[in-house]
């Protein structure tokens, strides 16, 4: 009876530090690659009917609180951003022409996640977090290529990407998103944890900056939002403080 009782006691007593070492504040870092891509509305989706991913980097830190089974994280992120983006055949002065557009944008993003990490054994999870992102513009670039029919030679562009609040200002300055996060957790002691995480960011609302398209005549034409849309994937590392050593 007392071998049993003493066992029993063991056993509760891991449960409980299992438990605590779940109780913890943590700070991380990560990086990564992603592919990001533009959804267009109305006109404008009928002007570009083939948009195609383009690749991009992004890392930063994070901070966040894992109690028990749920997180609660935020940080900074430095992610690169864009689309390509192609017309049909279309007429003009100079014949027939096909246009590509290639945008890569620079974000500083604050997501804001609350997650759930379900532990299939002591030192492993499955994970999942949801939440806003916020996007805040660095700079850009547009390259446009125009070829024509007929001819060898190709009409290419090059232009900056403003953001802001200005009349000249291509990009909202603040974009917000929505982030779905599913991913793993490898324990790999009592402080430090690895993660593996596949991001899918979708804009909330049209990109453009409203006087900006208010202003430009080829919205008068062309109609509708572009809407940004992103995968990301990273692999990081989390060290935790806990802070329930014990009950």
């Amino acid at each position: 009876m007392k071998t049993i009782t003493t066992t029993l006691v063991l056993a509760l007593l891991s449960l409980a530090t299992l438990h605590a070492q779940r109780n913890s504040f943590y700070i991380g870092a990560n990086g990564g690659g992603n592919f990001s891509k533009y959804k267009f509305t109305e006109d404008l989706a009928e002007l570009y009917p083939n948009s195609s991913p383009v690749f991009g980097l992004n890392g930063g830190v994070t901070l966040g609180f894992e109690i028990q089974n749920f997180t609660l994280s935020s940080g900074i992120q430095y992610i690169q951003k864009g689309g390509e983006y192609q017309t049909d055949n279309f007429e003009d002065e100079f014949g027939t022409g096909f246009f590509t557009g290639k945008e890569k944008l620079h974000f500083i993003s604050i997501p804001v996640l609350a997650g759930y990490r379900k532990y299939l054994a002591p030192r492993f999870a499955f994970s999942i977090a949801i939440g806003p992102s916020f996007n805040f513009g660095l700079s850009g670039n547009l390259d446009e290529t125009t070829e024509y029919f007929g001819t060898d030679e190709t009409k290419i562009d090059n232009y900056k990407i403003a953001f802001g609040n200005g009349l000249n200002e291509d990009y909202r300055g603040m974009q917000i998103g929505f982030q779905v996060s599913p991913g793993l957790v490898v324990v790999l002691n009592e402080n430090s944890k690895l993660t593996f995480n596949v991001t899918w960011d979708t804009g909330v609302a049209d990109v453009f900056n409203k006087r900006y398209k208010d202003a430009n005549e080829f919205f008068d034409i062309n109609q509708g939002d572009q809407l940004s849309r992103s995968t990301i994937f990273s692999v990081g590392y989390e060290y935790h403080f806990n802070f329930a050593d014990r009950y």
